[in-house]
């Protein structure tokens, strides 16, 4: 991985050395059956109930950015990007599996996350599956830069997830290293087989508004299901803790904004030290199905 540098590159689709990234899912394994408190995230109803919110909705969306990838997929000639869109889908798959996983546990410990999956399900069956082919491989690069630009965040800043329970923190930092390693899929495939980047800002613009609409509402979906949802202390603390000063929404403004800059592409500021910090600092070898530490621990 260390030999590929394509930072600072500007794709004009002539430089495509990104695309010889190799993209696969890590079949990770994490402990969600240790969480113990409702409130996981810093003891706070409204923190946790943003992670719950976020957590609820990846099952029913990570279907939708597959399906709208997948629409591509007969058309792709490009050897380097069939591979990438296939470990696309295998991290994406994957994703979503996990999290269907840990929101088992989520309602075990109080929250009832299927209001969350329900409700977008409706919204993709009845709405978005109906757009074209365009529209809904757009809205999904628009959805792929905001996780890859929040993935990149909490790798950088972990203290964001100061107070959470271990088993959610590993969760979260991993899906965060793999949003950034494949980034740039849905980015390729859209302008390699569509090219409209005014289309595309208008429907990354469209789809930032509904995500924020969204996430506050799922958030609040989980929290009006338990008995703390009145705690203002909470409340305040949460949006300090995403609009605050060192929050995460101020903080994604500016790599959020460069979407829209002349000659963007996802890789073009780089990403790949990202993925070595994670390996680094957050890799958990006895978590990943993979590795001879998992089989060891688990062998006995």
């Amino acid at each position: 991985m260390a030999d590929i540098d394509f930072s600072h590159q500007n794709d004009n689709h002539h430089n495509k050395r990104h695309q010889k990234l190799e993209i696969k899912p890590r079949h990770m394994d994490f402990p969600f059956g240790s969480l113990k408190h409702l409130k996981f995230v810093d003891n706070n109803i409204y923190k946790s109930a943003f992670i719950g919110g976020l957590s609820s909705a990846f099952p029913a969306g990570e279907r939708e950015f597959l399906d709208s990838v997948r629409n591509y997929r007969d058309q792709i000639t490009n050897p380097d990007l069939i591979k990438q869109v296939k470990g696309f889908i295998g991290q994406e798959g994957h994703h979503s599996h996990q999290h269907k996983m840990v929101n088992k546990e989520l309602d075990r410990l109080g929250y009832n996350t299927n209001k969350v999956d329900m409700a977008l399900k409706k919204v993709i069956d009845r709405r978005v599956k109906k757009l074209s082919n365009k529209w809904r491989l757009a809205l999904t690069v628009a959805a792929e830069h905001v996780t890859a630009i929040m993935g990149e965040f909490i790798i950088n800043h972990p203290e964001f997830l100061d107070g959470m329970e271990q088993p959610f923190k590993d969760l979260l930092l991993w899906h965060a290293v793999e949003e950034v390693e494949h980034k740039a899929v849905a980015f390729d495939v859209y302008m390699e087989y569509e090219g409209d980047i005014k289309f595309l800002h208008k429907a990354t613009r469209i789809s930032t508004r509904l995500l924020h609409f969204r996430l506050t509402r799922h958030m609040f979906i989980l929290a009006f299901n338990t008995k703390h949802w009145s705690n203002w202390k909470d409340f305040k603390q949460t949006m300090i803790w995403m609009f605050g000063k060192k929050g995460m929404w101020r903080a994604l403004r500016k790599p959020y904004k460069e979407f829209f800059s002349e000659g963007f592409h996802p890789w073009r500021d780089g990403g790949l030290e990202l993925i070595e910090k994670w390996q680094k600092d957050y890799y958990h070898p006895e978590q990943n199905k993979d590795s001879l530490e998992y089989i060891a621990v688990h062998s006995v």
